[in-house]
């Protein structure tokens, strides 16, 4: 009897200890579970917290902050807009590459001096058939699609070739008579139809160069004019969560204009060296997504 239930005592703690054991639906709880810690002549043990990188800060650019302040007639960059490009690595030829320009007639002068892909023929430049066109009448606006040459709107185009990326480089051929409301509602259409058409296309809105008193229109169009309107062109960008390129800054000197140069003899288009300077400040602000 005693034999008995000696072994029944057994069988007991037995079970007892099996009862001890992790469930099945505790392995990954199991599996992360930490290993002791190997003695090092205390027995405190400490837990390392978790780290994530901290993202580098926007490094805006305010080389053109100075210029703003000693010329009060010009509307200066809102150095605080989140639409801002900062500075960023130089992108190089590969980043250019991937830019369309819908675009007037300054910046048509990439083409014509070659300084895209594919020279003279290159299929980033898309304008109207004299070579520019004005903010006012795109609505319906046939421009030239240079992968054939055929006459469309913007908006088949865009839908027929659909371009990873977009920058909208118009507003000099409005800003004389047009105020911001009318300026505003012919822009926000543009983007409007460009986003309908090419939904993948990334667009970017880019702002008027300054140009030169020496300009046969200058009094109808001054730096004054073209500043404000970019400060309409930052507004847009803010309201879409579009980014904004200040190419302005690349070009505007210590008087608030256009540097001498950097521009044409008309004062108004810029150089090869003016449009080169626009490269490079498109390449070393460039659009990096998060």
């Amino acid at each position: 009897m005693k034999r008995i239930s000696a072994i029944l005592l057994i069988l007991a703690l037995t079970l007892l200890t099996a009862c001890g054991a992790d469930r099945p639906g505790d392995i990954t709880e199991s599996a992360s579970a930490p290993t002791a810690a190997p003695q090092t002549g205390t027995t405190e043990q400490t837990t390392a917290e978790p780290t994530t990188e901290a993202k580098p800060a926007r490094e805006v650019d305010r080389s053109a902050e100075e210029i703003y302040k000693n010329h009060p007639e010009l509307t200066p960059v809102n150095y605080d807009s989140p639409a801002l490009l900062p500075k960023s690595d130089d992108m190089g030829r590969t980043y250019i590459d991937r830019l369309t320009f819908i675009c007037d007639s300054p910046t048509y002068w990439l083409k014509l001096y070659g300084l895209l892909s594919e020279g003279y023929n290159t299929k980033q430049i898309w304008t109207g058939p004299e070579g520019t066109m004005t903010l006012a009448y795109l609505r319906d606006y046939l421009i030239v699609d240079p992968y054939d040459g055929e006459l469309r709107t913007i908006p088949e185009t865009a839908a027929l070739r659909e371009p990873p990326m977009i920058v909208i480089a118009v507003g000099i051929n409005g800003i004389s008579f047009m105020d911001e409301e009318y300026f505003t509602a012919e822009y926000e259409h543009l983007i409007d139809v460009l986003q309908e058409a090419s939904p993948t296309s990334q667009i970017l809105l880019q702002s008027i160069y300054p140009i030169s008193p020496s300009f046969h229109k200058w009094g109808s169009i001054t730096n004054a004019s073209i500043t404000k309107g970019n400060s309409w062109i930052l507004k847009i960008a803010e309201k879409y969560g579009l980014p904004y390129i200040d190419a302005f800054s690349a070009l505007v000197g210590e008087d608030g204009n256009i540097r001498p140069e950097l521009v044409k003899d008309d004062g108004l288009h810029p150089n090869a060296d003016g449009l080169v300077a626009v490269l490079e400040y498109l390449r070393t602000h460039a659009y990096v997504p998060d």
